[in-house]
């Protein structure tokens, strides 16, 4: 089988309130009152469009930073 490169680009980011790793709770069930917010960039946000008539949304991300504790 030939290896095959997988690769992709990013079309926003994911904020939150927290910056340290060990304050950061592993399921959202320990930060219920905890507020986030999506940032699609400029160029992609015609894909939007009509959102609202969907129920769900998957959102697949990808941690770019490597923390130890």
């Amino acid at each position: 089988m030939t290896d095959i490169l997988v690769s992709y680009r990013p079309i926003g980011v994911i904020r939150s309130g927290h910056t340290r790793p060990e304050d950061t709770p592993i399921q959202p069930v320990f930060a219920p009152d905890c507020k986030g917010r999506v940032e699609v960039f400029p160029e992609f946000a015609e894909g939007l469009r009509n959102i609202e008539l969907y129920s769900h949304i998957y959102l697949v991300y990808h941690l770019h930073k490597m923390l130890t504790f």
